[in-house]
């Protein structure tokens, strides 16, 4: 037998295999460039996701315009379900007690650090005549299975200060100055 043409086909036989090789060489690396990119992009995800979890349980309590309006009418309520948003409590709140007359701020006082309802809420109303004393009469009332528990703030602690309280810095500089003001006083 010619050995020329043997070494002409294994030659050509190793030159398929390496064009084979070459072939699915190129297409398994853009597989495993997608599967990287794939994996790039959960995991910008996930950290996305864990930053706007991480901003919503930080957001200030004393960063919303409500905060601030405690005066001598104003009433406080405890005794509510605590497990939902500031915002599905303030609103389960200002639905029970609209009508006692209008609303001019539901304050839900939650923790910053973990966006959990501290389980107490100030309501002012608008003053005409008897708006206080029909907020006062839902005292006992019943709201989502929970026996609501409705005072006059002023006659309670957490109208002065919040004690025990995991605020952020935001939070801290507004007590201190609060504080200061009531020792000058």
């Amino acid at each position: 037998m010619d050995q020329s043409k043997l070494k002409r086909c294994s030659a050509s036989s190793s030159s398929h295999a390496e064009a084979a090789a070459e072939a699915t060489d190129p297409l398994q690396k853009a597989e495993r460039e997608l599967d990287d990119l794939e994996t790039e992009v959960d995991s910008r995800k996930k950290r996305k996701q864990e930053e706007e979890t991480t901003e919503k349980k930080k957001k200030c309590c004393f960063g919303t315009k409500d905060a601030e309006g405690n005066n001598e009418h104003t009433i406080f309520v405890t005794g509510f379900d605590n497990s939902g948003s500031r915002d599905e409590i303030r609103s389960a709140l200002a639905k029970h007690f609209s009508s006692c007359g209008e609303l001019t701020r539901v304050f839900v006082h939650i923790e910053c650090e973990t966006g959990v309802s501290r389980g107490y809420a100030f309501i002012n109303l608008k003053k005409r005549g008897g708006e206080i004393e029909a907020a006062l009469s839902l005292n006992g009332s019943d709201l989502g299975g929970h026996k609501l528990l409705v005072t006059m703030a002023r006659l309670r602690d957490e109208y002065y200060g919040h004690f025990n309280f995991k605020g952020c810095e935001i939070c801290y500089a507004i007590l201190a100055a609060v504080f200061m003001l009531q020792s000058d006083c």
